[in-house]
């Protein structure tokens, strides 16, 4: 009986010494990683730092100047390339919404309270709820079950 608890002993030292060599080994990898991932990413931003100072040398405005001088064919800015408000077209008037709602239910602006009395009315025998200005739908009540 004490052997065998010798052996599980041993044996359980001997998968102990096993899992912490591979946690180890596992680490030292990891690390192996993370420094080449830093080396990398030193590179690339080295190569940013390098493409930035690049572009600035490119877009350097008499860089720019002499490009354009030389490749493109562009006369100077003068004040007749300027526009005047005269040249804009005129605003649409869009009116008075209002009036031309009332006007197509026959409640015109000159119209009297008998004309008003008049107008046909479009509920059809129910009671007209107040509404507000612009309102298009009428409200219907729904019971509650």
């Amino acid at each position: 009986m004490i052997r065998l608890l010798h052996l599980a002993a041993i044996a359980g030292l001997i998968a102990s010494a096993i899992y912490a060599y591979s946690i180890k080994y596992d680490t030292l990898y990891q690390a192996e990683q993370v420094a080449k991932l830093k080396t990398r990413l030193r590179k690339e931003r080295d190569a940013i730092a390098v493409l930035r100072a690049e572009w600035q040398l490119l877009t350097r405005p008499d860089r720019l100047q002499g490009a354009v001088d030389k490749y493109l064919t562009l006369e100077p800015i003068g004040t007749a390339h300027l526009g005047r408000l005269a040249d804009l077209p005129a605003r649409a008037d869009r009116g008075d919404e209002i009036a031309r709602k009332l006007e197509a239910l026959g409640l015109g602006a000159t119209a009297t309270p008998a004309a008003k009395e008049r107008a046909p009315s479009t509920t059809a025998g129910r009671a007209e709820e107040p509404r507000t200005t612009g309102s298009t739908s009428t409200r219907t009540p729904t019971a509650k079950r």
